[in-house]
């Protein structure tokens, strides 16, 4: 059993370092609802900023990777960029297999954890607008 004034060492140092901070900062900061959103095999990933008003001084950073896969491939031309969009067409040409998608924040030299997409066919998403 831990002696109490250990724990309230613990505890305070805790508090002071700043780690009981940082965790909802950087959560607040994750993008949400991110999402392909598909015309004619055009297939674009979108996402909403996260909660925390960061102006914009975000950027984001997207990957993508082919169901199955172990690795993801970064998207070069949106990699640190501020727009809240993602032009994956070319490369999610193979229409009839599945991909996934995600993307993180960063603000002021604090990163997000990855946001990711629920699973994407572009056979079965084709007809869903932009």
């Amino acid at each position: 059993m831990m002696p109490k004034h250990c724990f309230l060492g613990f505890l305070i140092s805790f508090f002071l370092t700043g780690v009981a901070g940082t965790q909802p900062a950087l959560e607040s900061l994750k993008p949400q609802r991110v999402r392909f959103q598909s015309q004619n095999f055009h297939n674009i990933l979108q996402w909403q900023p996260g909660r925390v008003l960061t102006g914009n001084s975000s950027v984001y950073f997207v990957q993508y990777k082919m169901y199955g896969q172990r690795q993801w491939k970064n998207k070069e031309d949106c990699w640190g960029i501020q727009e809240l969009f993602c032009d994956l067409t070319n490369e999610t040409l193979d229409i009839q297999e599945p991909y996934y998608g995600r993307v993180r924040a960063a603000s002021a030299g604090s990163y997000s954890d990855w946001s990711l997409t629920p699973r994407f066919t572009p056979w079965w998403e084709r007809e869903k607008g932009l």
